[in-house]
């Protein structure tokens, strides 16, 4: 039987409440879309005519967190800006087996059911990652990829899944550690909203599987990377090589005195998108 990431009904429809008064405050339009692994909520914005994009927040979040890439985006695309299943938003709230192919084959379902043959993708963090494995798994469906200090890539800090877990394990309520924020300005507001998230769900305590090589090879389509030097979460100057050891047509930045955090992505995935793609 499937187990609610949210510690109890209460706390979940206590926080979607707070979740769903702050989305209240975005331009953006509300959907659901059926899958075989659940009823999944997306944000939209922008033409409906308009080329598509699909965007992926982190763990510990939820598709609001992406609202400045969102509007960035809305001038020229029509986004779907996904809150991924299991996590703290309005999808499902049943963790798929990050082993499995169930994430791809739920992706699939959700371009599927908005006929969407091809997109760009943009993902954060875990979704970054989730990004990585349907791009990897249906390489002809995306026609560029955005990754944004993304997971699968390289080592992971460990020291953050073994808190998280021990803290579950003692029934306590976890935090957001200053040192993952770094030195990303984040309003009082926004911090708050991120430690009602800590104090309402369980987040991910496993390790992100690592791409192989040979997956990342299948990635044929324009390739961006961003990462943080001074990421505490992961290794982003080991994804940044591995980035373009095994994809040199990718365009990497590793960006110096900047975390896990990254606010200012849309200096670098605008002129990406904007640029010609060679034959």
């Amino acid at each position: 039987m499937a187990t609610s990431v949210f510690k109890s009904p209460e706390a979940r429809d206590a926080f979607r409440t707070v979740y769903n008064g702050v989305l209240n405050r975005f331009p953006f339009g509300h959907q659901y879309v059926d899958t075989a692994f659940g009823r999944t909520f997306i944000l939209t914005a922008g033409r409906e005519t308009a080329p598509p994009v699909f965007v992926f927040h982190g763990s510990c979040s939820n598709s609001v967190f992406m609202s400045q890439e969102i509007i960035a985006l809305s001038q020229d695309y029509r986004v779907y800006a996904v809150d991924l299943l299991g996590e703290a938003g309005n999808s499902a709230e049943f963790r798929p087996n990050l082993e499995s192919d169930a994430f791809t084959l739920w992706l699939k379902d959700i371009f599927d059911a908005l006929s969407v043959e091809s997109a760009v993708m943009l993902g954060s963090s875990l979704g970054g990652w989730l990004a990585l494995k349907f791009a990897t798994a249906y390489p002809a469906r995306v026609s560029r990829l955005i990754l944004i200090a993304p997971g699968g890539l390289s080592g992971q800090n460990h020291e953050y899944t073994i808190k998280a877990d021990s803290a579950r394990a003692r029934n306590e309520t976890l935090t957001m550690d200053e040192a993952v924020i770094g030195d990303a300005a984040l309003p009082k507001e926004v911090v708050d909203f991120m430690n009602l998230i800590l104090a309402s769900y369980n987040p991910i305590t496993a390790i992100l599987p690592v791409f192989t090589d040979d997956q990342l090879r299948r990635l044929v389509m324009p390739v961006l990377f961003i990462g943080g030097e001074n990421d505490i979460l992961l290794d982003a100057p080991g994804a940044a090589r591995r980035i373009s050891e095994n994809l040199p047509h990718a365009e990497v930045h590793l960006l110096p005195n900047t975390g896990h955090i990254i606010l200012n992505a849309s200096d670098y995935f605008i002129p990406f998108l904007q640029k010609e793609v060679s034959p």
